[in-house]
Parts: C-alpha cells; structure tokens; sequence
C-alpha cells in the first residue's frame, strides 16, 4: 500500500481542512476563523467545498484572501460580519505575520506552506512545498 502525501492528493487536503472548518462552525461558539492555507490554489479549492457543503449561506460569510486579489476584497477581511454570521478567511501563511483580522477567534493552519527557493543552476527562483 502506497502511503500519500497531501502534495500526491491536494483534493484530500481540501477536503479536510474544510471539514474541519466546519466542526468549528458546528461545535464552537461565535468567532471567526481564519485558515492558513499553502496558496491560491488550495485557496479555492476549500472556498469551493465549503461553498458546496454549506447548506444555509445566508450564516456563513467566507472570504479568500491573497494579493492577487483586488485591494477591495483584500479590506472585507476586517470587516466584522452580522451577529449570527460565522466569518470564515482563507489565507495563505503570509497573513500570518503581515496582518491581525481582530475578531479571529479560531485559527486553522493546513500545515503546508509555499517557500521561495532561487535555483542557482538554472537561475529562477521557484516555489516548494
């Protein structure tokens, strides 16, 4: 049997840490929560799964954010929502250190980053997980 590895199966990932965003949002008092994520792939991919999964979207505010976003929809992370609407940020670890969301209450790390690495023999600078 082959033992997999979050890179082999980025879906599984996704799967997870969306999942577990929602046994917060299902077990744990009001607060938003903010998921450090490795990119903007993974980004989506788990705003897509919760999009799918959550069934009353009118409770549930959730929010990617990554500079490739317009700074517009980089600012609506601050924002604090309606009583009775759970905040959910998707972010990549850079957030970590850059920024403070003051109404975070749960913190989710996927526990994969991106890190830029130079590649002296070819002379370009790459990303590794």
């Amino acid at each position: 049997m082959k033992v997999t590895s979050p890179q082999d199966n980025p879906e599984a990932d996704a799967e997870l840490v969306s999942e577990t965003i929602l046994c917060v949002c299902r077990n744990y008092p009001e607060g938003a929560i903010l998921c450090f994520l490795a990119g903007w792939d993974e980004i989506v991919a788990v705003h897509d799964l919760l999009s799918n999964k959550i069934k009353d979207k009118s409770n549930f505010l959730v929010l990617p954010l990554h500079s490739m976003l317009p700074m517009f929809n980089q600012q609506a992370v601050f924002e604090r929502p309606p009583v009775g609407v759970r905040k959910i940020v998707l972010a990549t670890n850079i957030a970590e250190t850059s920024i403070t969301i003051d109404d975070v209450v749960y913190v989710i790390n996927a526990g994969n980053e991106k890190e830029q690495m130079y590649d002296t023999a070819k002379k370009v600078d790459s990303f590794m997980m």
